[in-house]
């Protein structure tokens, strides 16, 4: 095991002088990816919610690690940022989560080894490399699992609450509300995210002297959510009068209710179709047990009188 333990000291100290140099000598940022960084909505502090010591040291080695893959380039940080966006997660918290899945990854089959060494069992080290090196891997990519289908659920979620919101906004206005009361006052009647990052949007608006179809077109791009984008187009064609206004929500607000009527009811068929093998096998089992009490019966003589 001396070979072992040789070969990952010398390949932990190289990493960890290309991971400091790296860090301490990072590539020039383009000035395109400077300019969009600056025109990124930001979110107030309170709707982080409370800071902690750990999350501060977690951010700060996730900007080390998301250093790193920039001047590596073998992460398009770009998608990842935009994917993560709708999710409402930095991308320096996701970079520290596949840090730790990483050495994670790395430090199994180590200990393992050495478990199996204390137990008097040799293993070879080069096995051990090997399964240190694609478990490594395996758990720095494991964060990426399954992030689409969180973007998909939190896009989805998002629609349920918009809909809510334009139904608020088309009450208020049928009252005889202003259209920035009936957009603010519905905002802060809301509860989630997804009124966070509506109220956040407005707020914006006011300080930016923008209209809130322009911020929310924006938003429906940074979170895909066409259905916002659609919603500012519509907007925008209908002008400042408030009955087109207030019939344009209106009408937004049903086909979307419509269009998440029927994705639940295609959702509740495809679990219905996936029931459908079980469901076939246990009366095939079924019959089975039944058929072979029945046939051994009929094949055993003496069985029947």
């Amino acid at each position: 095991m001396t070979l072992l333990a040789v070969m990952i000291t010398g390949a932990g100290v190289g990493l960890g002088f290309a991971l400091g140099f790296r860090a301490l000598f990072p590539r020039p940022i383009p000035l395109s990816k400077a300019l969009a960084d600056l025109e990124r909505p930001r979110r107030s502090l309170a709707e982080y919610g409370p800071a902690s010591a750990t999350s501060g040291v977690a951010d700060r080695i996730g900007q080390v690690v998301v250093r790193v893959l920039e001047s590596t380039g073998l992460v398009d940080l770009g998608g990842l940022q935009s994917r993560l966006r709708a999710l409402g997660k930095p991308i320096e918290a996701h970079a520290f989560e596949k840090l730790l899945g990483g050495i994670a990854g790395l430090l199994v089959p180590v200990m393992f080894s050495l478990v199996l060494a204390a137990a008097g069992v040799s293993v070879s080290p080069g096995v051990i490399v090997a399964l240190a090196i694609a478990l490594s891997l395996a758990g720095f990519m494991y964060p990426d699992l399954g992030l689409s289908d969180q973007i998909q659920r939190h896009r989805r979620d998002f629609r349920h609450s918009l809909s809510a919101y334009l139904d608020l906004v088309t009450i208020i206005l049928a009252g005889g509300g202003g259209l920035e009361t009936a957009l603010q006052t519905s905002a802060d009647l809301g509860d989630g995210w997804a009124f966070a990052e509506i109220r956040a949007a407005l707020r914006r608006a006011r300080l930016t002297s923008r209209t809130p179809w322009d911020v929310f077109d924006d938003l429906g791009e940074d979170l895909g959510v066409d259905e916002l984008r659609e919603l500012a187009a519509a907007a925008h064609l209908a002008g400042d009068q408030g009955a087109r206004i207030r019939a344009s929500l209106a009408a937004k607000a049903d086909s979307m209710r419509a269009s998440q009527t029927a994705a639940i009811e295609a959702q509740a068929e495809a679990a219905t179709e996936k029931m459908l093998l079980p469901v076939v096998g246990m009366v095939v089992g079924l019959i089975l047990f039944i058929g072979f009490g029945v046939v051994q019966a009929i094949s055993t003589p003496g069985t029947i009188p």
